[in-house]
């Protein structure tokens, strides 16, 4: 038996096509009395609708705009290349495909322009600032998202995130029980959510132990290599009493370990170094780094998974997604 399509209930309600379509997607422009005779017709013949017609006829595209690092950052940093393969799991499972939009200038224009060719059903958001603009943007054209990190007061956010603050104490507190008093750090920017939390962690580890919080052994950097590299040669100009440094992710503390070897300082004998983020290229470096640990790859998974259900209108009792951090003791500390 040939499918039933819409040309076929058309024919037997007599109607045309295009009320159909309407009547079926609960369309306020077709009258009840219409609607009904059209419903009771499609059941009567078992119409099953095409997966992509229906999804058009809704508008949804079953496409998920995924908005990754700007620039200095990018989609090349291990990090977001693990969040991405969760995001990507999921999406294989659940009929999803996948756009990286280009919004590294022009952030909220750029965004306006995916979002307005209506090529997505809903948004993942990497590194929330403080007091984002894309919150208030996206809310207003109401559309899904979710994002990677806490923006900070938004209770009426998604997010799925780890506990920053906690992350960054645990990797204090094994360098202050492992003998360290001077511990500098290499802070992430203090506009990101993530350097914030990052550096309230190292604060409060020296506050609990009774430890001196010395401004100037804090240099901020922008979450690379490079720019880690010549916060810490700057830093050594100018102080070199310090014996351990807590790096706020593993792409900086890479650049931290490549000007401490430069100035024949040995790591850990010297100045031991604490990274961040546990991405897998830090087990393959000299020597191995100890990191904090957290589940970039779940978090991909858990944040697309959150996204769908906005997406599809379901109730969604655990708006914000805390995952506990985990400290990976290597050589490097």
């Amino acid at each position: 038996m040939d499918k039933i399509t819409m040309k076929d209930i058309a024919k037997a309600a007599k109607v045309s096509k295009s009320t159909v379509s309407r009547a079926l997607s609960n369309d306020p422009r077709v009258n009840e009395e219409t609607r009904k005779k059209v419903v009771k017709i499609a059941r009567e013949m078992n119409y099953r609708p095409h997966q992509v017609a229906q999804a058009l006829a809704k508008k949804n595209t079953n496409i998920i705009g995924v908005v990754l690092p700007t620039f200095p950052r990018t989609v090349a940093d291990p990090f977001f290349l693990e969040f991405l393969q969760g995001i990507g799991e999921i999406a294989v499972e659940k009929g999803y495909s996948l756009t990286l939009p280009n919004l590294a200038r022009k952030e909220i224009q750029n965004l306006g322009q995916v979002i307005n060719k209506n090529t997505v059903d809903g948004v993942i958001l990497t590194e929330p600032k403080i007091d984002d603009p894309r919150i208030k943007y996206l809310k207003e054209k109401e559309i899904p998202f979710v994002f990677l990190g806490n923006p900070m007061d938004k209770d009426d956010v998604y997010w799925v995130e780890t506990d920053n603050i906690r992350g960054s104490y645990l990797a204090m507190e094994y360098l202050i029980k492992s003998g360290h008093k001077k511990i500098a750090t290499v802070a992430g920017s203090p506009d990101l959510v993530a350097g914030k939390y990052r550096y309230l962690g190292y604060k409060k580890a020296l506050e609990n132990y009774g430890l001196t919080i010395d401004k100037n052994l804090v240099c901020y950097a922008d979450f690379t290599e490079e720019g880690a590299y010549s916060a810490v040669l700057k830093l050594l100009e100018k102080r070199n009493d310090f014996t351990a440094i807590f790096v706020a992710n593993d792409l900086m503390a890479f650049g931290v370990i490549k000007a401490l070897k430069e100035k024949g300082l040995s790591i850990p004998e010297d100045i031991a170094v604490m990274g961040y983020d546990g991405i897998k290229l830090g087990e393959f470096i000299e020597p191995p780094l100890s990191t904090i640990k957290i589940p970039s790859r779940q978090m991909g998974r858990v944040a697309l998974n959150l996204l769908i259900k906005l997406i599809n209108g379901e109730n969604v009792k655990d708006k914000h997604v805390l995952l506990p951090p985990e400290l990976m003791v290597r050589e490097s500390a």
